[in-house]
């Protein structure tokens, strides 16, 4: 019997996340942890509101970076947001949520603005993503005691950060034109073939022009998709807060945050296991034990919870999609205006 690829990378992606479980249990007490776990008690539910307010604001941010006249409701847009997210849980995130997101508003709108909203609120929470991470592991590595690997893992981060983005603001020196339009044509003169006549090049070329006029027309959208990423990581970073004080091991904003940035870190590196199979526990539980603290498994516990919860929510809410767009694919994109 042979094995497909998807299935060999399945098989790998679930070893690695088993043995990233079995890694995390070194840095947590079970014992410990189930005590830790009965003195959450009526403190989960405030426990949830980050969380909550933090799905809010993300679909906020998604909501804000359509244009004004393609805009759907920010109701269908939670809905899918979470139905989305629900899918991607469960298997390779990225790889299926975004693709997802564009087929449930196939009847709202076109693909190609849906694409470049979700483009443009990605790009946005990753990029601020990389400033707060690179500002907080260098002043960890400044204000915490950690032990000399640990100041070396902070460190790689605020490098990693710097040269991301260096390279960013070389992409976005250039204020005018396309980027992947310009790409695509000098490849094209290059090997004599028309790659514009490809549908699949055609639609990227698309969503590029709209995520570029998106971005250059609106001041306003620019501001809050710059607020909102550090908000929402600031919600995460308290809610590392609540558990560890719920369960008797206050710490300092500086902390949280150092706990919050190598969560989100290895989250990205781990996107790959499904539903974050021992990677969300060890990520979680093994900076609180770095810290010299204990709750890491509680922590782990609680947001595992947490996303399973979602997930769960995300799928009952899971919206219908009509057959057939109301509009004709053939009529053209609508271009934003300026605001």
């Amino acid at each position: 019997m042979t094995v497909s690829a998807p299935q060999l990378v399945s098989l790998i992606a679930v070893a690695i996340g088993a043995i990233l479980f079995f890694v995390s249990l070194r840095y947590i007490n079970l014992a410990d942890t189930i005590d830790d776990v009965l003195r959450l008690g009526f403190a989960f539910p405030a426990i949830l509101v980050p969380g909550c307010v933090w799905h809010f604001l993300r679909t906020y941010g998604w909501w804000i970076a359509f244009p004004d006249h393609a805009r759907p409701s920010f109701t269908r847009l939670f809905r899918v947001r979470l139905a989305a997210d629900a899918i991607s849980f469960f298997t390779v995130r990225g790889l299926t949520g975004e693709p997802l997101k564009v087929v449930l508003l196939y009847d709202r709108v076109p693909p190609a603005v849906t694409a470049a909203a979700i483009a443009i609120e990605r790009t946005a929470f990753a990029v601020m993503a990389i400033v707060v991470s690179g500002l907080v592991s260098y002043f960890a590595v400044q204000r915490l005691p950690m032990p000399g690997g640990w100041d070396a893992v902070f460190t790689l981060v605020s490098i990693g950060a710097v040269l991301l983005l260096g390279a960013l603001a070389q992409i976005a020196r250039r204020r005018t034109g396309d980027y992947l339009g310009r790409f695509v044509g000098r490849i094209g003169a290059l090997t004599g073939r028309h790659l514009e006549s490809s549908r699949v090049i055609r639609f990227i070329l698309d969503v590029e022009d709209i995520v570029l006029d998106l971005l250059r027309g609106s001041r306003r959208r620019l501001i809050i998709l710059t607020v909102l990423p550090i908000v929402c990581y600031g919600l995460m970073a308290l809610e590392v807060w609540l558990v560890l004080w719920a369960v008797g091991q206050p710490i300092g904003i500086t902390a949280a945050l150092a706990i919050e940035t190598f969560a989100r870190v290895s989250s990205v590196a781990s996107a790959f296991i499904p539903a974050n199979i021992g990677a969300l526990e060890a990520s979680n539980a093994a900076p609180v034990a770095m810290l010299g603290l204990g709750g890491g498994g509680a922590l782990a516990l609680s947001r595992r919870v947490r996303a399973t919860l979602w997930a769960l929510l995300g799928l009952i809410l899971y919206p219908r999609v009509n057959s057939q767009r109301p509009t004709s694919n053939s009529q053209p994109l609508p271009t934003p205006n300026a605001q």
